[in-house]
């Protein structure tokens, strides 16, 4: 339990403000911070330290917003999924531009031209 979550933080917390708020826990092994997504990761290089860590930090507010600290769990394999809507459609092949005419946008002017094959 080296490596902890830290959720609910302010879009406005810099990476060092992030790192003085777990510099006084104890030694910090990697730090992460997703500015723009409001969560973070602290590794500690002992468990001692990240519990402490943990249970003096998750609830504090930092920036106007309370800290949400908790054990970081292992990301689980996702699996394909069967309706994702984001599949190509049917036997459509759109990188294909060799089937039939296209129109192509002619560089130098706003006139569209006929590819001839």
């Amino acid at each position: 339990m080296t490596k902890l979550f830290v959720g609910n933080l302010s879009y406005q917390l810099t990476e060092e403000e992030f790192r003085e708020t777990f510099q006084n826990y104890g030694n910090i092994k990697e730090l992460r911070l997703l500015q723009n997504k409001g969560f973070g990761f602290v590794e500690f290089d002992s468990e001692e330290s990240a519990k402490k860590a943990l249970e003096e930090l998750n609830g504090k507010e930092v920036k106007g917003r309370k800290m949400r600290v908790e054990v970081a769990k292992l990301r689980e394999s996702r699996e394909p999924r069967e309706n994702n809507r984001y599949r190509s459609y049917g036997s459509r092949n759109f990188n294909s531009r060799n089937s039939g005419n296209y129109q192509q946008r002619s560089p130098r002017s706003g006139f569209s031209r006929r590819r001839e094959s």
